[in-house]
C-alpha cells in the first residue's frame, strides 16, 4: 500500500488531535500554568516585555479617581496621612512596570553590595525582592502571560538566585510568603532543576502559615489524592481573583460526568475576560464541538483567533484544522500549514504532528521528508502515537511516498 493511501488513515484523525487533545493536555496538574516555549527572537521578547501594556478602560477609570471610596481588587492600596483623614486610594500597578521596578531595585542593591555596604541588611532586602518577584511571576502565569513570566525568570536567575538562604531564614521564622517563593523556585527551576516534589511541601507550608496566595498551587498538588479539598481551594483561589483557578473550575465542570456546560461556560468566559488565552481557546473548542448547544463555527473561529493573537498554541493548531478541512472558512492548506507550524514551534505536540504529516504529503508546503521526520519525532516523543506510526511507515517504505 502506498504512503498516500496509508496517510489517509491519519487524515481522518486530524480533528481528534487538533481539538480533543486541548482539554486533556491542559488538565495536567501543572502543565497549564507552566510556561510554554517562546519562539520569538530574544530581542523582540525584551521589547515586548519592556513596553507597558495598554491599560484597560476600567483601569483608566480607576486611576482617574483621586478619592476612591473602595479598594481596587487588583490594585495596591495607599493610605493617606491620618492627620488629614484622607480616603484610601487604590492604584492599579501595571504588571510590566512592577517587574521593571523590582529589577531596578535589585540592580541598585547589587551595586551597593559591590561597594562593601552592610551585606546582611542588603541581602535581606534582596530576599524581600525575591518574594515580590516570585508572586509577580505567578501572577503572570495565572493570566497566561508567558513573556512577562520569562522576564521574571530571567530577573530571578541573574539578580536574585542567591537569595534562597534569606528566603529559607524567613520561612523558618514563619513567613508564609517565603515558603511560597521557595515553592515557585523549585517548581519553575529558577535556580536548580524543576521539581514538583520539592515545590509541593513548600506550598502546603505556605498555606499553613497563613499565605492564602498558595491555595491554587497547593490545590494542584493534592488534586489527585484529595479532589474535594482541592476543589474547595480552587474555589477560594478563584474568589480571590486567581485567573488560573477560575479556568480550572471551568475545566472541572467540563470534565464532570455528565459535563456541566453551563458552569464551564460561566467560568471559562470569566477567565477569558481576564485575558487568559487558554480559556478562550477552550471556549472555541466548545463552540466548535457544540458542547452545551449547537455547533457555532463562527464563534469558535473568533475565540481561536483571539487566543492565537495572544500566543496560545492550541488555538493556532485548531485554526490550522479549520483551514485544512474548510470548517467555517474557505479551505486553504497553505494557511493550515502556517497555523500548524506556529503551534509546533511553540512546542505544542499536536501541532508538531500536523506539521510532520503535511511535510510527508507535501500539502500546504513542499514535500520534505527530513523536516517531516524531525517534527514527527518530536510529536512521538511527546506521546502522539500516530506520529510514530507514520515514522514506522516511512521506514518501511524507505521515506518515499
Amino acid at each position: 500500500m502506498s504512503l498516500y493511501f496509508d496517510f489517509k488513515q491519519y487524515y481522518r484523525i486530524v480533528a481528534c488531535l487538533s481539538l480533543a487533545l486541548v482539554l486533556p493536555a491542559a488538565s495536567d496538574a501543572f502543565a497549564q500554568t507552566s510556561p510554554r516555549k517562546v519562539v520569538a527572537p530574544i530581542a523582540k521578547q525584551k521589547a515586548k516585555v519592556s513596553k507597558p501594556r495598554k491599560a484597560s478602560a476600567q483601569a483608566l477609570k480607576n486611576k482617574s479617581k483621586t478619592k476612591a471610596t473602595s479598594k481596587s481588587r487588583a490594585g495596591k492600596t495607599i493610605k493617606r496621612s491620618n492627620s488629614k483623614s484622607k480616603a484610601v486610594v487604590a492604584l492599579q500597578i501595571d504588571p510590566v512596570a512592577e517587574m521593571e521596578l523590582i529589577g531596578d531595585e535589585a540592580r541598585n542593591l547589587r551595586n551597593a553590595l559591590g561597594g562593601g555596604s552592610d551585606d546582611k541588611l542588603l541581602r535581606q532586602k534582596l530576599a524581600e525582592l525575591s518574594l515580590r518577584a516570585a508572586r509577580g511571576a505567578e501572577r503572570a502565569l495565572s493570566r497566561g502571560d508567558d513573556s512577562l513570566f520569562g522576564a521574571y525568570r530571567e530577573l530571578i536567575r541573574t539578580r536574585l538566585a542567591d537569595t534562597r538562604p534569606g528566603l529559607e531564614g524567613m520561612a523558618a521564622r514563619g513567613v508564609g510568603a517565603a515558603e511560597f517563593a521557595l515553592g515557585t523556585f523549585a517548581l519553575h527551576g529558577f535556580v536548580d532543576a524543576p521539581s514538583i516534589e520539592g515545590a509541593c511541601p513548600r506550598f502546603a507550608a505556605a498555606l499553613d502559615k497563613g499565605f492564602g496566595g498558595a491555595r491554587f498551587r497547593h490545590a494542584q498538588c493534592i488534586e489527585a489524592s484529595n479532589p474535594e479539598q482541592a476543589l474547595t481551594l480552587f474555589r477560594e483561589a478563584a474568589t480571590s481573583g486567581h485567573v488560573g483557578a477560575i479556568e480550572r473550575l471551568g475545566r472541572i465542570c467540563l470534565e464532570a460526568e455528565p459535563p456541566d456546560a453551563t458552569c464551564a461556560f460561566e467560568q471559562l468566559e470569566r477567565a477569558a475576560r481576564e485575558g487568559r488565552a487558554s480559556a478562550r481557546s477552550l471556549l472555541g473548542w466548545m463552540h466548535a464541538e457544540g458542547i452545551g448547544g449547537k455547533v457555532d463555527l463562527e464563534r469558535a473561529g473568533q475565540y481561536y483567533r483571539d487566543a492565537a493573537s495572544l500566543g496560545e498554541p492550541s488555538a493556532r493548531n485548531n485554526l490550522g484544522e479549520f483551514y485544512e478541512r474548510g470548517r467555517g472558512v474557505a479551505q486553504d492548506e497553505k494557511a493550515a500549514f502556517e497555523h500548524y507550524l506556529a503551534a509546533a514551534q511553540a512546542g505544542f505536540p499536536p501541532g508538531q504532528f500536523n506539521v510532520g504529516r503535511l511535510y510527508v504529503a507535501g500539502r500546504g508546503t513542499a514535500e520534505n521528508q527530513d523536516e517531516a521526520r524531525r517534527w514527527l519525532d518530536l510529536a512521538a516523543k511527546a506521546g502522539i502515537a500516530p506520529a510514530q506510526g507514520i515514522l514506522d511507515m516511512l521506514d518501511r517504505q524507505g521515506g518515499k511516498p
